[in-house]
């Protein structure tokens, strides 16, 4: 083969994989910047506080539930509303540090770590069309939350992973 013609073949090539790496790349630099949807949202009501779990001097010792990567967050007292934006898989968890429930908003796709997640909260699944997965210690599936309008009532003690997409 002449050098006349690996020249051109080369530059194609080079054309060709710069727009590859390009188009590759985007999808996941706009959902690194991507917050909670608004709108569409269905509306979680926490149970009500577990049993002796006011915030007492036992709270000093406790530990706040978190997920890793981080999530957005709010805090809601036990019967009050919290709506859950389409596009959110939606998670309500006891926090003792302050005596109300954590919600956590999982929008962005990842296996999100729990920590310090005991008891009982509320999950909805406002994604649209991602089924949610919850794995136990082992990495084993134990539940598939399906997107569904209504809110449930959750045993949050052994899940250690959701996969929200």
């Amino acid at each position: 083969m002449s050098r006349t013609w690996r020249t051109p073949l080369g530059l194609v090539g080079a054309l060709l994989w710069v727009l590859v790496s390009a188009f590759a790349a985007a999808p996941a630099q706009a959902a690194a910047s991507d917050g909670p949807r608004e709108g569409g949202g269905h509306t979680l009501v926490m149970p009500p506080a577990p049993r002796g779990e006011g915030l007492s001097s036992r709270a000093v010792a406790a530990v706040s539930p978190t997920v890793s990567p981080w999530a957005d967050y709010v805090h809601t007292s036990s019967g009050s509303p919290v709506t859950c934006a389409s596009g959110n898989l939606c998670t309500g968890v006891w926090d003792p540090v302050v005596g109300k429930y954590k919600v956590f908003f999982l929008y962005r796709c990842a296996q999100y770590s729990l920590s310090h997640w005991n008891g009982v909260g509320q999950v909805v699944n406002n994604q649209v069309g991602a089924a949610a997965f919850f794995y136990g210690q082992n990495g084993q599936v134990l539940n598939v939350v399906l997107p569904e309008p209504t809110p449930f009532t959750y045993d949050w003690t052994p899940v250690w992973s959701i996969r929200n997409c």
